[in-house]
């Protein structure tokens, strides 16, 4: 028994040794390829296998943070360790069965509830936006199914739907296409109705989320910068914000790591946007802390 528990505790050690040097291997690259960024103040850490869970998307309901994995969300409390509910396969059976979900974007919350994107990852049929009780979160049973590709639909989204990003100021939620978005789709957030389109004076590629602020949707990408844009939700104009790397050559795109989804709350330090990147061996996940750019240039 006492070789079995050695054994068992030298395979913990080798592990926690591997995924050290890994860690630190990754924030190397992360560094390396930051460049002259726009600077975050601080920045919470996830490394191991947590890091599944905060690898998609992020948002709050102002006393704690959301994350999304592929098929998980947890919330976290704001010291970013103390777990205060966690769905491991938030993804219903039923959405499996009947419609081939497989994958959870970027995440948003609204009246007591965590709006999440769930979609048949590579096929892109089935678009969903589904709703979790904000304390448990548990499936509510509350979705709606919107039309994807082969759609006619004037506001069919064909690449799925890799985000959602509520406004209950407006009593709506927004959501767009992944790849060269030009306009922004909004729903009611109770009733699900289609309300209107919103068009884009110019296209932002790779769309992972976003959150509203001062009457703005501000978009986080994984472009080639992993750049935050602000979209003036009233004209449509498009205005890049800030860049969370720099530009890199493709055959090592994921260095410098993975622009995912971004929240606003504004906190004590300032900060106001915080942004989730995944590191660029995948092993971490970061959560980086950004004060708002004071400027007259920005519209």
């Amino acid at each position: 028994m006492n070789t079995i528990n050695f054994l068992r505790k030298a395979k913990r050690i080798v592990l926690f040794g591997i995924l050290g040097v890994l860690a630190v291997l990754s924030s190397l690259l992360n560094d390396a390829f930051n460049g002259d960024i726009y600077p975050y103040e601080s920045v919470d850490r996830t490394v191991g296998l947590e890091t599944f869970e905060r690898a998609q998307g992020v948002t709050t309901d102002g006393s704690a943070w959301f994350f999304s994995g592929k098929t998980s969300l947890v919330k976290v409390a704001f010291d970013n360790e103390t777990v205060l509910a966690i769905n491991k396969k938030a993804i219903p059976e039923e959405f499996k069965e009947k419609f081939g979900s497989a994958h959870i974007g970027g995440i948003s919350y609204a009246n007591g509830y965590v709006y999440a994107p769930i979609e048949d990852s590579k096929v892109w049929k089935n678009p969903i936006v589904a709703l979790f009780d904000g304390e448990t979160l548990e499936y509510t049973g509350k979705y709606i199914l919107l039309p994807g590709k082969g759609s006619d639909s004037a506001y069919a989204l064909t690449r799925g739907v890799p985000w959602v990003t509520c406004d209950p100021q407006n009593g709506c939620f927004y959501v767009g296409e992944c790849k060269d978005t030009k306009e922004l789709y909004a729903f009611d957030l109770n009733t699900f109705e289609y309300l209107r389109t919103i068009p884009m004076q110019s296209a932002v590629d790779k769309i992972q989320g976003g959150e509203l602020w001062n009457g703005a949707f501000y978009a986080a990408t994984n472009d080639a910068t992993r750049a935050v844009y602000r979209i003036d939700l009233e004209n449509g104009a498009v205005t890049k914000y800030f860049d969370r790397i720099m530009y890199q050559p493709k055959w090592i795109d994921n260095f410098g790591g993975e622009g995912e989804d971004l929240t606003v709350l504004p906190m004590p330090d300032g900060t106001v946007f915080h942004a989730l990147n995944l590191g660029a061996l995948f092993i971490d996940s970061n959560l980086r802390h950004y004060k708002p750019i004071v400027s007259s240039v920005v519209s």
